[in-house]
């Protein structure tokens, strides 16, 4: 199978190459700058909890995604990254169906991305707080 180009972070700031997962799970990229990403999902019923609130998998899921766009709003065109390990504390419930993850790349190396996120509801309650550790995949010189 050959390889596709990434699409930019001006590509999905604009929305145009929104990857499907994003439709899937109700995520849509509000902000991607090198000081931060925030990605904002309006949770679809069938990621809810069966005692109501969010399922913890699908804020995961958020917060792993403004990471990895947090990261790679720093690097080249055509570099990728990808999860290497992704540590998150829960903090409250998510009862509404929106939630909020704002993503910062705390220190970015030749070959590993560290960054940290926090998951908020509309109203600014805090549901998650995460660190994190993405690979960094340079093009060959």
């Amino acid at each position: 199978m050959a390889e596709r180009e990434p699409p930019s972070v001006e590509q999905l700031a604009a929305g145009a190459a929104l990857p499907d997962f994003f439709h899937y799970l109700g995520m849509s990229l509000e902000r991607a700058t090198p000081e931060e990403a925030v990605v904002r999902m309006h949770v679809p019923k069938g990621l809810l909890s069966p005692y109501g609130p969010v399922h913890g998998g699908a804020i995961a899921a958020l917060i792993d995604t403004a990471i990895g766009v947090a990261v790679a709003s720093r690097l080249t065109h055509g570099e990728r990254t990808a999860t290497h390990a992704l540590n998150i504390n829960y903090i409250s419930f998510a009862e509404k169906p929106v939630v909020i993850a704002t993503a910062r790349v705390l220190r970015l190396g030749r070959s590993v991305a560290h960054s940290e996120a926090e998951a908020r509801a509309e109203d600014g309650t805090l549901i998650a707080k995460a660190l994190a550790t993405f690979g960094i995949f340079r093009r060959p010189s």
